[in-house]
Parts: structure tokens; sequence; C-alpha cells
């Protein structure tokens, strides 16, 4: 589902330690091909909040986040920004970097016990 306003996109990011951003634009035939890439590699993580909104129904999300290009890709951990992509979205290279942040959390989590 799409976010549908930005106050719900930024809750949605500090909702869970890591979470990745994907806005796609309008006509846009790669936003859709990565969408579902981007949506596939989430399915196998299942600790990794997907938030997915529309350039056309946000369009202040371009200012908020600096996103000037689409597709693009935004990933927080902490709510803080630690990567990001646009246009020919690496999904390899996302993944590795996602996987690090997961062997992160679960390192931590592994501390604490």
């Amino acid at each position: 589902m799409l976010q549908q306003s930005l106050s719900d996109i930024e809750q949605a990011i500090a909702s869970k330690r890591l979470s990745l951003l994907y806005v796609q634009a309008p006509n846009c035939g790669v936003c859709g091909v990565f969408r579902h890439q981007v949506g596939e590699l989430l399915e196998q993580m299942p600790a990794v909040n997907g938030v997915f909104t529309d350039i056309s129904l946000v369009p202040s999300i371009a200012s908020r986040f600096h996103v000037l290009t689409a597709p693009a890709v935004l990933v927080f951990f902490d709510n803080k920004e630690v990567y990001r992509t646009a246009r020919y979205i690496k999904t390899a290279e996302l993944k590795a970097m996602l996987d690090d942040y997961l062997q992160l959390m679960q390192d931590e989590n592994n501390l604490s016990n």
C-alpha cells in the first residue's frame, strides 16, 4: 500500500529501527520493475520496514528527503538515513547493505542477552 502523506511516511520510518523508503513516480515503467524487485527482497527480510510512496501523491517528499528522480530508495537506521540510491537500483548491493544492518541488530541483541 502506498503511503499518501508525509506524516504517515515519517511515522512509518520511525516505527522500526531499520526502514526502507521506496519512492516511485507515475508513468514510470522502471519504477514498477524495481518496486517488484525491492518488494521481493523485503519479503525475505521481515525485520525491515518497507515504506512505499508515489511522488505524485506526496509531492512534499521531494523537498523533505531531497528526492529528485525516481525510482529512489532511502534506507534509515535508527531514524537516520544511511543509504540512498536512485534511477538504477542495484538490488544485490541493497541486499548486502540491509544484511549488514540486520547482522548489526542481531549482534546488539546477542550482547544484551
